[in-house]
């Protein structure tokens, strides 16, 4: 019973629930766009649902390399569980929380990437939520690419902050040494 209960205990604080939840949500999401075929306007001049198929990756940058861009997928998917596995120690618990939430990212478009063919008849990741500003149209894109945009861009603010007070430390401690040697040399001549 020990060994099952420290599993679940394990699972929890790994933040890997929290991965399959983000992917689930991904998968269901894409489900019902696929289903709906969505073109609704919610927000007039703002936010749509617009069902597209991306056969490529960000604002449709490789457009039809599929097959290259379901091996990007998975090769940085194994990365970033293979990282999450190899740092565990050092990583606190936002840091899990932001890997759980990149690493549901990629596995969702990889999934449609690989098996959407298979599965719906038509390549590509399936894209749904469309902003509007003005007359520019923002790419369409999903669930899967707002945990990815969204994990990478606050892990990227959380590691620029990170040395922000990593380098105050260092300048503090730095400052500390130069007034101690300032006071030994000055009690030296006395």
């Amino acid at each position: 019973m020990d060994k099952v209960k420290k599993f679940f205990k394990s699972c929890f604080y790994s933040y890997a629930w929290l991965a399959i939840v983000l992917l689930i949500v991904d998968q269901l999401t894409k489900l019902w766009a696929l289903k709906a075929a969505w073109d609704l306007t919610l927000i007039p001049n703002f936010l749509h649902l617009t069902y597209v198929r991306n056969t490529g990756a960000a604002w449709s940058i490789f457009d039809g390399n599929m097959t290259l861009l379901a091996v990007v997928s998975a090769v940085v998917g194994v990365a970033i569980i293979v990282a999450r596995i190899l740092y565990r120690h050092k990583l606190n618990a936002f840091k899990k929380i932001l890997f759980a939430v990149i690493l549901a990212g990629t596995w969702g478009n990889f999934i449609d990437r690989a098996f959407s063919k298979l599965v719906t008849g038509e390549e590509g990741v399936i894209d749904f939520i469309h902003f509007q500003f003005g007359r520019y149209h923002f790419p369409v894109f999903n669930v899967a690419d707002i945990c990815i945009t969204l994990g990478i861009l606050t892990y990227l603010v959380y590691l620029f902050r990170e040395e922000y007070v990593m380098m105050k430390k260092t300048k503090g401690a730095k400052q500390t040494n130069a007034e101690i040697k300032e006071e030994d040399d000055a009690s030296n001549t006395n």
